[in-house]
C-alpha cells in the first residue's frame, strides 16, 4: 500500500511541480551545491558526472521524467535486481516525498528539497547498478581466506575470480537520458538465464510456510505404511512443491508420496529409493532459511561471470559432479565426473580444450610425488613396476631408490626425477585425456577406476576431473578435429598402446564452476557445499564479514585408502 501511495504522489509531483513558482534554474542551482556538499562514498564521482553532462538539470523529477522515475522506483523494489532487499536510499526517497506530499516545506525551501530528492534518486540508481554488476561480496577477502587454508589446513584452494568494473559511464548517462531504465538493468544481469531461475526460486522459498518437523525413527517409512509421520511428511513435501497441492494429506504412504520422496531425494543427491529414513528426515527438517541463504550465495557468484557463455562450451559443475556440453546454448550431453578431494580441491577457472590424447602417459606431478608416491614406495617398493611407471633423470631412464627420494618428501625443492606412467588399462588417466593446458596441471580424463563414479560424493581425485563416458565426449569433440577419424581408426589407435594426439581446429571453452543451487528440468537442486566455498563467501559479504575462516574439525569424511588407488590424479 505504501508503494502505491508513493507512486500516486510521484504522479502528483510530476504534474504539479512546475505549476508552482519553482524554476529549473533554481533547482539546478541547488543540485550543483548539494553535489559538492552532501555526496559521499564511492559513487560520488559517478553521480556528479551524470549531472555535469546535463548542466546540473534534474534527471528524475518533472513531467518529462514521469515514466523514467516510475521505472526506477519499481526496480529498487524488484527482487530481480535487488534480491537482498537492500535499502538503496528508499527510506530517504519515501521521507522526502511524504514531506512534499503533505506540504511540510515552505515555498522557499521546496527547490532545495526537489534537488535533494533528484540527487537521492540518482544515487539510488547508481547503487542499484553497482549491486547488479558487482554485488556486495568482498572477493579480495575471499581470496585471502583461500590462501590462508594452505597454511592452516594444507589445502590449495584456487578460484580464478574476475570481479567486473563499474559499467561504462557514457552508456549509464545515455540510459538516464533516454529513460529505458528496465532495459538497461536487464542488460547487466549476469548469467541471465540461470540468474532469473535463481531469483524465481528465491521468491518461492521466501513465501513458503514454516516447515513442519518430522519425528526421527529407526524404522524407514515406505510404500504401504500408515503413520502420523506420513501426514507430516506430506505437508512438508507439499510446501516445497514435491508433493502435489491437490493430493490428500493423510496417514497412508501411497504411490504419489513415493514419487514425491524420490523427486526430493533426486534434488538433494540422496539415494533414490522412495523411502524416508533418518538421513532423509534430517534433510526434511532443515529450515527454509538454509535454502534461502544458499540461493542468495549462488546469486552472488553469478556476478563473477558474463551475461552468458559461448554458443558452444563445456560446463563442469564441481558440487554437482556433472559435466554438461552445450551447443547453440542448449545442453546436448550430460555425464558424471569425479572431482578433487576436499583436501585437494579441483581449481575453479575457465580455459579451452585444444587437443585430446588417446593412450596418454601420465607424468606424476611433483606435489603428488611428495605427498603420495614416496610414502607408497616405502610401503611397497614394487609399486612402480606393478603400475608401469618409469623414472627418468633428464632423458635417461633410471632406477630410483628410496634413499634418493626421502630428502624431498618434506622439502620445498622439486624432485629431480620424472615419474611417467606408460599407456595401458591401469593408467590413472585411462585411455583418453582432454587437454586445456593450464598452470594447475588439471584436465578432463578417463579413469581406470570406474566404481568411483557410482558413489554419492565423487571426491576422489587429486584435482583432475575423471569423466564417466569419455568416448562420448571424444565423439562430439571429434567434430572439431583437424583430421577425420572413424570408430575403427580410434580402436586401432587404442590397440597400439602408443600415445596419439588429436588436435582441434576449434578450441572448445571449458568452464569449471562451483554452483550448489540451480534449476534443471523444472526441479530445484541443492548440492552439498563440499569445499565450503559457499560458507567462505557468505562470511565475506558486506555487513556480515568475518576476517578469517576456520575449517571445521568435522566435515565430509576423508577418502579412505581402501576406496581409492594409493596414487591417482
Amino acid at each position: 500500500m505504501r508503494f502505491i501511495q508513493l507512486l500516486t504522489f510521484l504522479l502528483f509531483l510530476h504534474t504539479s511541480l512546475f505549476a508552482q513558482t519553482l524554476s529549473i534554474d533554481t533547482i539546478s542551482a541547488n543540485i550543483q551545491r548539494d553535489l559538492q556538499t552532501k555526496l559521499t562514498g564511492q559513487n560520488k564521482a559517478i553521480v556528479q558526472n551524470l549531472y555535469n553532462r546535463t548542466g546540473n538539470k534534474p534527471l528524475w523529477i518533472g513531467a518529462a521524467n514521469k515514466q523514467k522515475m516510475s521505472q526506477l522506483i519499481q526496480a529498487l523494489n524488484d527482487p530481480l535486481y535487488n534480491y537482498k532487499n537492500k535499502a538503496f536510499n528508499q527510506k530517504a526517497i519515501k521521507k522526502l516525498t511524504y514531506m512534499l506530499d503533505n506540504n511540510q516545506y515552505s515555498a522557499s525551501k521546496k527547490a532545495a528539497v526537489y534537488a535533494r530528492l533528484d540527487i537521492v534518486l540518482s544515487s539510488a540508481f547508481v547503487h542499484l547498478v553497482r549491486f547488479i554488476v558487482q554485488g556486495d561480496v568482498d572477493w579480495d577477502l575471499v581470496q585471502q581466506k583461500f590462501k590462508a587454508l594452505r597454511e592452516s589446513d594444507d589445502i590449495r584452494a584456487d578460484w580464478e575470480m574476475s570481479p567486473k568494473p563499474f559499467p561504462n559511464e557514457e552508456v549509464l548517462a545515455q540510459t538516464v537520458a533516454n529513460g529505458n531504465i528496465k532495459g538497461y538493468l536487464n542488460s547487466l544481469l549476469p548469467r541471465e538465464k540461470e540468474y532469473r531461475k535463481l531469483v524465481k526460486l528465491l521468491k518461492n522459498y521466501r513465501v513458503m510456510d514454516k516447515f513442519p518437523k518430522i519425528k526421527y525413527s529407526n524404522d524407514p517409512l515406505k510404500l504401504g505404511d500408515r503413520s502420523s509421520r506420513v501426514k507430516e511428511i506430506k505437508k512438508r513435501l507439499q510446501i516445497s512443491g514435491d508433493y502435489p497441492k491437490e493430493a490428500p494429506i493423510d496417514w497412508k504412504f501411497d504411490k504419489t508420496l513415493e514419487h514425491a520422496v524420490k523427486t526430493y531425494q533426486k534434488r538433494y543427491l540422496l539415494e533414490i529409493n522412495g523411502q524416508v529414513d533418518k538421513r532423509v528426515t534430517y534433510y526434511l527438517n532443515q529450515p527454509a532459511r538454509k535454502n534461502i541463504q544458499a540461493i542468495i550465495t549462488n546469486l552472488d557468484k553469478t556476478k563473477l561471470y558474463p551475461k552468458r557463455f559461448e554458443e558452444e562450451y563445456i560446463a563442469v559443475n564441481i558440487p554437482d559432479f556433472n559435466l554438461r556440453y552445450y551447443k547453440n546454448y542448449e545442453m546436448v550431453m550430460k555425464m558424471g565426473i569425479v572431482v578433487g578431494r576436499i583436501d585437494r580441491p579441483t581449481p575453479i577457472f575457465s580455459d579451452k580444450i585444444e587437443y585430446m590424447v588417446i593412450n596418454p602417459t601420465w607424468t606424476i606431478p611433483d606435489n603428488l610425488i611428495k605427498r603420495d608416491l614416496i610414502h607408497v614406495l616405502r610401503e611397497n617398493p614394487s609399486y612402480l613396476e606393478e603400475n608401469n611407471i618409469h623414472v627418468f633423470s633428464g632423458n635417461k631412464e633410471i632406477t630410483v631408490t628410496q634413499e634418493m627420494l626421502d630428502p624431498y618428501e618434506h622439502s620445498d625443492k622439486r624432485v629431480p626425477y620424472r615419474f611417467v606412467q606408460y599407456p595401458g588399462d591401469t593408467n590413472a588417466l585411462g585411455r583418453i585425456k582432454f587437454m586445456f593446458p593450464n598452470k594447475y596441471a588439471v584436465y578432463l580424463h578417463d579413469t581406470d577406476n570406474k566404481t568411483l563414479l557410482t558413489r554419492r560424493y565423487k571426491i576422489y581425485s587429486s584435482g583432475c576431473m575423471r569423466v564417466d563416458r569419455p568416448f562420448d565426449l571424444m565423439d562430439i569433440l571429434l567434430e572439431h578435429a583437424k583430421e577425420r577419424y572413424t570408430k575403427e581408426d580410434i580402436d586401432a589407435i587404442i590397440a597400439t598402446d602408443k600415445p596419439k594426439t588429436i588436435r582441434l581446429k576449434k578450441a572448445i571453452p571449458v568452464h569449471i564452476l562451483y554452483f550448489t543451487v540451480f534449476e534443471e528440468d523444472g526441479l530445484a537442486y541443492f548440492k552439498n557445499d563440499i569445499y565450503l566455498y559457499d560458507k567462505i563467501i557468505e562470511e565475506s559479504v558486506e555487513g556480515h564479514k568475518k576476517a578469517t575462516f576456520t575449517m571445521p574439525k568435522k566435515r565430509m569424511g576423508r577418502v579412505k585408502k581402501t576406496e581409492e588407488r594409493p596414487l591417482s590424479n
